[in-house]
């Protein structure tokens, strides 16, 4: 499936409309924090429930203050296999954690989130797609080419970008409906990113055992990032928010009085 078989929802400015959050929302991945605010707050004032699950152990730290402003419950685990009953979800949130899935497992995933949500349930996706060839995201291709030199040499798996259409394929085959499509720009890149990206790279760097390729990474790759950095006006890539629906009418069903931008973090 692609893009123009599917609903697309650019320009759309209130995709959250419809959504009721007075029952069980889950949301996979943290991100910035930003949207697990919006959302307890959100979700607080509607009566209902926050479940955020992420495998990052120490990253549930910087929610747990949240829940002094509503029913958050933060959770250990992954997309394959999500610790909730079968058909309890009215809402399910993946936030940043579909570039984490390995191509051949989309379709289990799929599945899961099919197995979680009750009839009538809503699915949301927001994570971000590979750059394009457009000048503004030089610095960002530049990035990816680095640590997937860099993943590479060290045989570790990357988790950069997600493949649009062969995730809408995985949901379509689990049974979902109704998908629809929106595009948000990429963040503006500061000084700030780009120091904290070729730290980073350089200290991933130091641990390849290949003297020829740490070579290149440090005295030729990293001069071209900063060289596509310095270009000016750089972004990251174009955000996307995949959204979807499990047949069924059990869900709840309240207009919501926000919308996709209000709850989308600004930074990945």
């Amino acid at each position: 499936m692609n893009a123009s078989e599917m609903n697309n929802g650019r320009g759309n400015a209130s995709p959250w409309r419809g959504i009721d959050l007075s029952g069980i929302t889950v949301v996979l991945g943290i991100g910035t924090g930003r949207q697990i605010a919006l959302l307890t707050r959100q979700i607080a004032s509607s009566g209902g429930n926050l479940v955020v699950l992420t495998p990052d152990r120490a990253q549930l730290g910087t929610i747990l203050p949240l829940r002094s402003e509503g029913p958050l419950t933060p959770i250990v685990g992954r997309t394959r296999h999500i610790p909730v009953l079968s058909e309890t979800v009215d809402l399910l949130v993946v936030n940043g954690m579909l570039r984490e899935v390995p191509p051949k497992r989309l379709h289990t995933v799929a599945e899961e989130m099919w197995r979680v949500l009750v009839p009538g349930g809503r699915l949301r996706i927001s994570d971000i797609i590979e750059p394009s060839e457009i000048e503004e995201e030089r610095a960002w291709t530049e990035r990816n080419r680095i640590v997937r030199k860099l993943a590479d040499s060290l045989a570790r798996p990357t988790a950069l970008s997600v493949d649009l259409p062969a995730a809408a394929a995985a949901l379509q085959d689990a049974g979902f409906q109704n998908l629809g499509l929106s595009f948000l720009p990429g963040y503006a890149l500061t000084d700030a990113w780009l120091e904290e990206t070729v730290n980073a790279i350089r200290t991933m760097t130091s641990r390849l055992v290949d003297a020829q390729v740490r070579h290149e990474i440090m005295d030729e790759d990293i001069a071209a990032l900063i060289a596509a950095y310095a270009r000016g006006q750089q972004r990251a890539p174009q955000r996307f928010v995949l959204q979807g629906s499990k047949p069924g009418d059990l869900a709840l069903d309240m207009e919501a009085s926000f919308t996709e931008e209000d709850l989308l973090d600004t930074e990945d």
